[in-house]
């Protein structure tokens, strides 16, 4: 294969890095925090993405774009208010990237593990004396959830997860009630049917105290189980101590603990696993309807912000088509674009003779059409295959319908500037409304909706699937680290501030 660049190809790709390293310590239950900072001696390189490592203490060398892309999928589930507001899509992201970039930095570390990037990530000035406690705290909740998504999804191999108020394991009506104790997410792993319950934690100096709390709520989602076996993971991620920000690093424990099927109630026969053997990845979306509905829901804010949002540099990116067999690499599900070799020469042939229009492009053999566009402020690029946009754009219609009948059926507030809301009852509202709306949706037919948006993505341009938009075919970014799954897409930009907080 001809891997030479076309003559006065720019690509500054290869000369800047995201490579940084988190120590985990992976074990079969909460316990007390680890002493002597074990966490500074690693020896044990992270296994790579094939599900929940033996016990032990491992380094995870993975990217800053694996760690954006969990952000960009895991938070509390506002379906049905952004159903009705598209365009807030854009603000949401940007309120799930923006904690990270303002109070994280990198700083090389020294490690004892060969191909370990030598960096890790610390908390910044701003965290330590610019930040009040409140501010630290909602902190905590993002890096928290942000973490435990990266870990399980993106080091792990779990499938697409889902927030628990959008409803857990089998539709069971339980887990909508967020009044109980829950955990946050759950998700199947393609290796097999085994439902994961997961609870993310981050606190300063993590330790048993905050532990036990995630585990109550773990243990909540496992009464729903009734029971069928699954996984409890509870992600616990330690930030340092305010004596020591300069010093500690950040580091995570997984607690994983396997909960074996037990006898149900004689009332109660025991629920089928929604998500079948081999389902909830990716790479199984063509043919299993289950795999494209998780997928699909997972992808909905991205799919808002490009659809519906004030994106900037909305484009079509060229990939290769065979992605969906790439072999995940040992930093996470993500595969680097700078290291995927057909992709590159799909590329470069590109790079020969232009492509002038979309049809064009779609006419080149190996090429996949991904959507892609800039999220404000944030340096961070998002976007998805085509046949993905156009699942996600039915699904869409659907969740609108259900979101305007939900609307329709709730009493007006009334008009008193003297009324006083306080914020357990705007919670308690809320989660009227939100339990309500996953309700309907449990009735309506979601497979077959995702399945025909799915069918329908290669008789429609992008200009159709976009509202008359009309995106340019450009891929030729300087400075740019691209990142994809079998059916998304995420870049970084070399100006994002945690990567300018060190100097290689």
């Amino acid at each position: 294969m001809d891997k030479q660049p076309p003559e006065g190809a720019q690509d500054h790709a290869f000369q800047i890095s995201d490579r940084l390293d988190i120590p985990v310590l992976v074990r079969d239950g909460p316990q007390r925090r680890p002493s002597k900072r074990p966490w500074e001696r690693v020896e044990h390189a992270w296994p790579g993405v094939t599900g929940i490592p033996a016990n032990g203490w491992y380094l995870a060398t993975t990217t800053w774009r694996q760690i954006l892309k969990a952000a960009t999928e895991v938070g509390r589930d506002i379906g049905p208010w952004l159903a009705l507001t598209p365009n807030l899509a854009i603000s949401e992201l940007v309120s799930r990237i923006s904690p990270l970039h303002a109070y994280l930095c990198l700083k090389k570390v020294e490690t004892a593990v060969s191909g370990s990037a030598g960096r890790c990530l610390f908390v910044n000035a701003i965290h330590r004396h610019g930040t009040e406690r409140s501010a630290r705290s909602a902190f905590g909740y993002h890096l928290g959830m942000t973490m435990a998504q990266w870990a399980c999804a993106g080091m792990m191999g779990l499938g697409p997860t889902q927030h628990i108020e959008a409803g857990g394991p089998n539709g069971h009506p339980g887990f909508l009630d967020v009044s109980l104790p829950l955990p946050d997410l759950w998700g199947s792993h393609p290796a097999g049917p085994l439902p994961w319950l997961i609870e993310a934690k981050a606190h300063r100096c993590i330790g048993l105290p905050a532990l036990r709390e995630g585990m109550e709520q773990l243990r909540g989602g496992s009464a729903l189980m009734h029971g069928q076996p699954h996984m409890q993971v509870l992600c616990g991620t330690s930030l340092p101590a305010l004596q020591s920000w300069e010093d500690d690093r950040l580091f995570m424990t997984v607690d994983a603990m396997h909960v074996p099927g037990g006898p149900t109630r004689p009332d109660r026969t025991a629920p089928v696993p929604l998500d079948p053997a081999n389902s909830g990845s990716e790479a199984h979306i063509a043919e299993d309807d289950d795999a494209l509905l998780l997928t699909a829901q997972s992808q909905m804010l991205v799919y808002r912000a490009l659809a519906r949002g004030v994106v900037e540099d909305l484009r079509i990116v060229p990939l290769s088509s065979s992605r969906g067999t790439h072999q995940r690499s040992d930093t996470g599900s993500l595969f680097c674009i700078e290291e995927d070799e057909r992709t590159q020469f799909i590329r470069q042939r590109l790079g020969e003779d232009p492509p002038a229009t979309e049809q064009q492009l779609r006419s080149r053999r190996g090429v996949a059409d991904f959507i892609a566009g800039r999220i404000p402020g944030s340096g961070t690029h998002v976007g998805m295959s085509r046949r993905l946009f156009s699942a996600c754009r039915w699904l869409d219609e659907l969740q609108v319908e259900v979101a305007r009948e939900e609307e329709s059926r709730r009493d007006p507030q009334p008009d008193r500037p003297d009324l006083s809301w306080e914020d357990e009852a705007m919670e308690a509202e809320t989660r009227a409304v939100r339990m309500s709306y996953h309700e309907q949706l449990r009735h309506r037919n979601l497979s077959g909706t995702v399945r025909e948006g799915f069918k329908q993505a290669q008789s429609l341009s992008w200009r159709e699937l976009l509202g008359d938009r009309e995106p340019a075919v450009n891929w030729r970014r300087v400075r740019l680290l691209e990142g994809a799954t079998p059916e998304t897409y995420i870049a970084v930009e070399a100006s994002d501030p945690v990567l300018l907080s060190v100097s290689d």
